[in-house]
């Protein structure tokens, strides 16, 4: 094993698709090899994803050697510390409940905590009667606040005075009030879930950096610390890094050089810790993307941002890429440019996996235009509510109609789907069916005896129809409601449903009920199916594809925190305002919720300034991962047949041409 992994703080610099995560794995294996306890190492990694990779990396060179491996995200270590430490923590705060575990609240159930924290309060309809969103967007932008602050380690009174210290008021003073009572919503919604021991991610966070960190059992528990991608790390993960350098035997990270654009990262403190505290060292020669592509990013930041600097040397040699603009009328004539170029590609051997294309945001129908025209493209699209799924709205109506005492009644279309999915009826025969036996009056159900034309639905169906019948009258109350979705699948969905698809989706449902119950025992059950119908809980993809066998659309953030690259990268839509957005919401701002913000008026200058940096890196990271050549593509006109005025293709080929002349 290499002797520099041996110095006790170490950090290695590099571009996207350099070896970083290797170097992290290498730095284990040196650990294992001399003798280290793996129960004593924390592998801190960026996801979920990411730690699949890297257990597996280490599986393949650890020749049989068995864990336990502490590989995990800031996240998921957070949460265990709290589980382990919980004791010691309800000594400190009172109002916690001594009976529960710290159970995480994922955003969904966030924003449902937050909802009835801030209905308690008498001013909250008053402050934000003006902001132009709708409640379900206020819930989620004071939730995202909250976590942002949480991360940044800020207690709940600062998060008010800061967006309102660095709202430029002049423009719109009611802003301010707005921004200032964020404060007192994050207080509320903080207050509750200590009361219920419910946390939501930002306060979990907030907690470990207050109450774990000073305790010495915590640091008892670890020798050795390695993190990868340390450029997302938010302000208490620092805290935790800086105390570690007196507490641990070694510390080890890797730190992409254009990375960092998560919410809570604060990039910039984090290379500075690492420039002071560890010795660095520059991998130079192992990135994915070729040496030109990597030039002509640099080229690009400098363009965008003239402060940025480095310390790696440029990759010499290679060609310059070629970098072309397609450009058509309206944004659909620019697909269809940008179609027949990717055509053209594959005609000429080149496979579809080594093809990409980049927008600022998922557009459904240029994803829905790309994919009628190439078989091969897949997009990563964020995962869909739940409540958008056909088969979990059947069964939330089962729930509703097997408990009359919620006061739910479906609507015709509900119960019609509801009957299709349960007997497997083509359309003709489910609404039939539906009409003759939904009573709209009495609000209830008739048997299969209403049914006027009972040979059109077939008997058989009928038959079936009234086994569903009674066991919905039937169905005694009491039960969670998560084991009425696995007697009502057990019962009536297991002979029809027989796709892995539907199965997970009904797993994915479960598991919500059951978070759910364990978050708030209160609540009763009929307020979890509002909240699924309200659209706020997303599906989860436990089993993603395989990204790197198609031709990826996705947006810029989703393609490189899946760790993709690419022959050839279009970047589609490049005068669109959303490839850099105002860090300005109508509720917060993430950089001022972080340490990395200058205590100054967070103005049109200062936000162009920090849009320009964080897409500066994004850029970059993108040339990282390509090889060969890169499209923009741009309209004409967008939407609205207004002409696009965006500069970022005349300051990419501005780049491009310095780069050729230099």
């Amino acid at each position: 094993m290499r002797n520099h992994w041996r110095d006790p703080f170490q950090s290695v610099l590099g571009w996207a698709g350099s070896g970083l995560t290797q170097a992290c794995v290498e730095r284990y294996w040196s650990l294992l090899q001399a003798g280290s306890d793996p129960a004593r190492i924390l592998f801190l990694v960026r996801s979920q994803r990411q730690a699949d990779e890297v257990l597996r990396r280490l599986q393949q060179s650890s020749l049989g050697l068995v864990g336990p491996w502490r590989i995990e995200t800031f996240l998921q270590r957070v949460g265990r510390s709290l589980a382990d430490h919980w004791p010691q923590v309800c000594a400190r705060l009172p109002q916690l409940p001594p009976q529960f575990e710290p159970i995480p609240l994922a955003k969904d159930l966030t924003q449902f905590l937050c909802q009835r924290a801030c209905a308690l309060c008498p001013r909250h309809g008053q402050v934000f009667a003006g902001v132009g969103l709708k409640e379900f967007q206020i819930w989620d932008q004071i939730s995202s606040a909250a976590y942002i602050a949480g991360a940044s380690g800020l207690a709940a009174e600062a998060v008010g005075s800061r967006l309102a210290a660095a709202w430029p008021a002049e423009g719109d003073p009611g802003r301010a009030e707005a921004l200032q009572a964020m404060g007192c919503c994050v207080e509320r919604l903080w207050e509750v879930g200590l009361r219920l021991g419910s946390l939501d991610f930002g306060l979990q966070i907030r907690l470990f950096g207050e109450y774990i960190l000073p305790l010495a059992e915590f640091w008892q528990e670890w020798d050795h610390l390695i993190v990868d991608q340390a450029e997302d790390s938010c302000g208490v993960a620092l805290e935790f890094y800086r105390q570690g350098q007196a507490h641990l035997q070694s510390q080890f990270f890797s730190y992409t050089l254009g990375g960092g654009v998560s919410l809570t990262g604060i990039p910039e403190a984090v290379a500075d810790f690492l420039m002071e505290n560890t010795r660095v060292q520059l991998l130079e020669r192992s990135y994915r993307g070729s040496a030109g592509m990597i030039r002509l990013g640099v080229q690009i930041v400098r363009v965008l941002d003239p402060q940025f600097s480095h310390s790696l040397p440029e990759p010499k040699g290679g060609e310059p890429p070629k970098v072309q603009v397609l450009e058509g009328e309206t944004l659909f004539t620019a697909v269809e440019g940008m179609v027949a170029e990717i055509r053209q590609l594959l005609r000429a051997g080149i496979p579809a996996s080594r093809i990409a294309v980049l927008l600022p945001r998922m557009d459904v129908g240029v994803s829905l235009r790309l994919q009628e025209q190439l078989p091969e493209v897949l997009p990563i699209a964020p995962f869909p509510a739940l409540i958008r799924y056909p088969l979990v709205r059947a069964v939330l109506t089962a729930a509703e109609l097997a408990h009359p005492e919620w006061g739910a009644f479906p609507t015709l279309p509900a119960w019609r789907l509801l009957l299709s999915w349960v007997l497997d009826l083509d359309p003709i025969r489910a609404a039939l069916l539906a009409q003759d036996t939904w009573d709209p009056v009495g609000r209830s159900l008739r048997s299969r005896t209403a049914v006027r034309q009972p040979e059109r639905v077939g008997f058989a169906n009928l038959e079936r129809y009234q086994r569903l019948f009674d066991w919905l009258r039937g169905y005694p109350p009491g039960p969670s409601l998560a084991v009425f979705f696995q007697r009502f699948f057990a019962d009536h969905l297991a002979p029809v449903i027989s796709s892995p698809q539907d199965q997970e989706l009904l797993r994915v449902l479960i598991e919500a009920a059951q978070r759910f119950r364990r978050a708030f025992p209160t609540e009763g059950d009929a307020a979890f199916l509002a909240m699924i119908r309200s659209g706020q809980t997303p599906s989860s993809g436990r089993f993603e594809p395989d990204y790197s066998r198609y031709l990826v659309v996705a947006t810029p953030v989703a393609y490189i925190n899946r760790g993709l690259e690419a022959d050839y990268q279009f970047w589609f839509d490049i005068t669109n305002p959303l490839w850099s957005r105002s860090l300005w919401r109508v509720l917060y701002n993430s950089r001022v919720l972080t340490p990395e913000w200058d205590g100054e008026v967070f103005d049109a200058a200062q936000d162009l300034q920090a849009r320009q940096q964080i897409l500066a890196r994004t850029l970059l990271n993108l040339c990282c991962r390509a090889r060969k050549g890169l499209w923009l593509v741009r309209s004409t006109c967008n939407y609205r047949g207004e002409e696009n005025t965006g500069m970022l293709d005349y300051l990419i080929l501005k780049a491009a041409k310095a780069m050729a002349t230099a």
